[in-house]
């Protein structure tokens, strides 16, 4: 989420990436120097945060204290850590828990840092980073697998970029929880779970097949478990085949029963690796595929170098909202004006309202371009479709927080204002509300400017703007739209005044 207390100055020593996936949570810990990340420390606890999802959506309550058990160790190695230099993600599972809400705050509490759920199209961009960082620069075609313990994730991608990106609604726990719960394995559940991942996998394969990759990588702890088995069993020299898959199938159809420990397989992984196999053999057998890769790379790599990248102002949600924004045909050059014009009036409130000024003017100027993206569907309540559109829109680097927080201001940036608009959030974001408003006002031509010497002053609810008398005799349009703003303000129990300087 937009950190936007003023509560930390980011540096830019070591930086951390917390990975609260279905099966484990794992923190990295690297430095960069020399133009390249050195990992410094590894940490990783299978909490099993799948296995405690209800189908109603509950997590239960050992788990779920577990988890949190887990974070406040990972934040005993992180207290020291500004937030600006960890980046903590859930996936699958908090994708799909109820009230996640609560059990973030908890999370935060006890990690000493943020964390944020991330969808599966940013889960996958992130993987493809990190998988992408680790093997030798290559601009041919690859695809890139990673089975998680509720999700897997598909990625096409070049170079350092990932063109197609799927999630799919199924893991290593997911499925062994479906269909092997009771830990006995029989042909007839072989293959009913083996049938259920391929209906998964079929709406890819008209898209990914259409296109040649040159090589194929899979991530993640049931990918390099089966590979390290492939290597000790002597099959291969690490790579993986469908005959090796079926190999191992085959050795759980013999036993009948999820008690089989392969050499080069940790005792964590042999309750799910059964799942993860035949989500892994769905994808061979869909996609046509002879042999894969395991890399060391993925996810929680990734999240590091996005870090980095926002760090050092390579932002991919600068990138990602540029282009929604022409997607939508916005008018970049007034999105330009009502960005700087709220950049101007947030630099003079950032003290009085303790804001983050970097964060700020970070979703501020990514809400001046996003604002008018419902235009596109309709000039009626565009507000309201901007913000549904904003939501649900695939916004690579941002999580789903982030992007509900930018859907917000587009939402409030016009017409009536309510209480209940902002009940679910803290004052910070309806203050970047406000600003935008008046950002916007004053540029609802292309005429408008500024006046000059215009201050704007804060203290708690009442804003006041420092301006000429005679500048808004001489514009009476954005007069009117003034007194106007100061009635909608009322409903949120501010005030707006002006005052002639």
């Amino acid at each position: 989420m937009f950190n936007l207390r003023r509560l930390f100055t980011p540096r830019f020593e070591h930086i951390a990436a917390v990975d609260l996936g279905s099966n484990s949570f794992h923190l990295i810990i690297a430095r960069w120097e020399g133009g390249q990340l050195t990992l410094l420390d590894r940490l990783r606890e299978p909490v099993g945060l799948g296995w405690g999802l209800e189908t109603d959506g509950r997590l239960e309550p050992s788990v779920r204290d577990r988890a949190l058990a887990c974070l406040e160790r990972f934040g005993e190695r992180l207290r020291d850590f500004p937030s600006g230099n960890v980046r903590a993600v859930g996936t699958k599972t908090l994708r799909s828990i109820q009230q996640a809400e609560e059990f973030l705050q908890a999370a935060q509490e006890r990690l000493g840092h943020p964390v944020e759920i991330i969808s599966g199209d940013e889960e996958a961009r992130l993987i493809y980073q990190g998988v992408a960082h680790c093997i030798a620069p290559d601009e041919q075609p690859r695809l890139v697998i990673d089975i998680g313990g509720g999700s897997t994730e598909v990625i096409l991608g070049e170079g350092m970029e990932a063109q197609l990106k799927a999630s799919l609604n199924m893991g290593c726990v997911a499925l062994t929880k479906r269909f092997f719960p009771h830990g006995k394995v029989t042909g007839e559940q072989i293959q009913k779970a083996l049938i259920a991942a391929r209906q998964e996998v079929t709406p890819l394969v008209d898209e990914y097949t259409e296109r040649n990759w040159a090589q194929v990588l899979g991530a993640s702890g049931t990918i390099k478990t089966a590979a390290s088995i492939c290597l000790a069993e002597g099959w291969s020299q690490g790579d993986i085949s469908a005959d090796s898959l079926q190999l191992m199938i085959d050795t759980y159809r013999r036993r009948g029963s999820m008690d089989v420990l392969f050499a080069g397989m940790s005792p964590d992984r042999q309750l799910v690796f059964l799942g993860g196999l035949i989500v892994l053999a769905a994808l061979f057998e869909a996609l046509n595929i002879h042999t894969l890769q395991a890399a060391d790379w993925a996810l929680r790599e990734g999240l590091l170098y996005d870090l980095k990248g926002r760090l050092e102002n390579h932002d991919a949600r600068e990138t990602s909202i540029q282009a929604l924004a022409v997607r939508f045909h916005v008018n970049m050059a007034k999105a330009e004006r009502v960005a700087e014009t709220a950049r101007v009036l947030l630099l003079q409130v950032c003290d009085a309202w303790n804001l983050n000024t970097e964060e700020a003017q970070k979703i501020l100027r990514w809400a001046a371009f996003l604002y008018p993206v419902g235009l596109d569907i309709s000039h009626s309540d565009y507000h309201k479709h901007s913000a549904y559109i904003i939501e649900h829109v695939d916004i690579a680097g941002c999580s789903r927080i982030e992007q509900t927080q930018l859907a917000l201001l587009a939402r409030a940036h016009r017409k009536s204002l309510g209480s209940k608009m902002f009940a679910a959030t803290d004052t910070d974001i309806l203050h970047l509300a406000l600003i935008l408003r008046l950002a916007i006002l004053f540029n609802r031509t292309r005429k408008n400017a500024l006046p000059e010497h215009l201050q704007i002053q804060a203290s708690n609810a009442q804003v006041t703007l420092v301006m000429s008398r005679a500048w808004l005799q001489d514009n009476p349009l954005t007069q009117a739209d003034l007194e106007t703003e100061a009635e909608h303000w009322q409903a949120l129990d501010y005030r707006l005044s002006i005052v002639d300087n």
